[in-house]
């Protein structure tokens, strides 16, 4: 299992504009990191060229970029879009969406991590919010897999903007949703800050999910204001999380999430900050295969 980080961790700055990709790219890889997970909702909020007809050229030019730099992609994180609820820009929604997944394929991601939709209906939720998130998911499902990429469906926290609970809180909401899509292309990214801040069992949940899980989302938590920090800052709790995942021997992806932990950071700071920050995650690492060989050891003395 090696580290990896989403190309937003030095995206988001309080003060100036957001910071290209490419020179995150750059940054992480003097850090020290070598894998990668492709932020596709931020390159849609921050370059002109993803939203023009030139945007598979930019994406070629990144991928170029990464292997000068000795960087992979080992998932995605596609474009946000809320299907169960069509707005006036549902055309374009789908349009960025396809192309987060074509992109994705581009640059030899294997994942793009996407997020279910809460219907909402009459002030109250959606009773077909459940049917709705099957047959999208099928739908881009095919889709993905026509471009050698599948979807990777991210467990949810808090409530809409109306007050509704969020669809997928729980693991055994997102594990029925996965098992009725049943489409091999068609995964689980676990969010161990969105477990947190919902008080799940995390070692229940990834136990419920452990055949399914292929992703991660690691960061941490103070509360819902205030989240994707660096683990250890917050309010999750790491030992649960970590023999979570070691019980059920998860050896996918194991990566940060983490855009709120650099943007009050001086830019003459953010390498360092970005080097303890690999620091932390290596070590976390290490901590989590210890403890799945002890499990290994355990399991053979049964």
């Amino acid at each position: 299992m090696e580290l990896s980080t989403s190309t937003n961790i030095c995206f988001e700055r309080r003060q100036g504009d957001y910071i290209p990709v490419q020179e995150s790219m750059r940054l992480c890889a003097s850090a020290g990191y070598r894998k990668l997970d492709f932020g596709f909702a931020e390159l849609a909020l921050s370059s002109p060229h993803f939203a023009g007809p030139a945007w598979r050229e930019e994406i070629g030019e990144i991928k170029k970029l990464a292997e000068e730099l000795g960087l992979s992609f080992v998932q995605a994180h596609g474009t946000i879009w809320d299907f169960c609820n069509p707005g006036q820009n549902e055309e374009w929604c789908k349009e960025l969406f396809c192309r987060s997944i074509q992109g994705a394929a581009i640059l030899g991601a294997p994942w793009v991590v996407v997020h279910p939709s809460t219907g909402c209906c009459g002030g109250g939720p959606d009773p077909d919010t459940h049917r709705k998130n099957v047959a999208f998911f099928q739908e881009y499902a095919a889709y993905a897999a026509n471009l050698g990429t599948g979807l990777a469906i991210e467990n949810m926290w808090g409530k809409t903007r109306t007050g509704i609970p969020r669809y997928a809180l729980q693991a055994e909401e997102l594990l029925r949703l996965v098992e009725d899509v049943n489409c091999r292309q068609v995964r689980v990214c676990w969010d161990v800050e969105h477990g947190s801040i919902e008080g799940l069992d995390q070692r229940k949940a990834l136990r419920l999910l452990k055949d399914y899980l292929v992703a991660t989302h690691i960061s941490d938590e103070t509360g819902p204001d205030h989240i994707h920090i660096l683990p250890y800052l917050g309010h999750a709790d790491w030992e649960e999380i970590l023999d979570g995942l070691a019980a059920i021997q998860y050896d996918g992806t194991f990566n940060f999430e983490i855009q709120h932990y650099l943007p009050g950071v001086p830019e003459e700071l953010l390498l360092p900050a970005l080097e303890f920050s690999y620091k932390v995650g290596d070590g976390m690492i290490r901590r989590l295969e210890q403890r799945k060989e002890w499990y290994l050891r355990a399991r053979k003395r049964w």
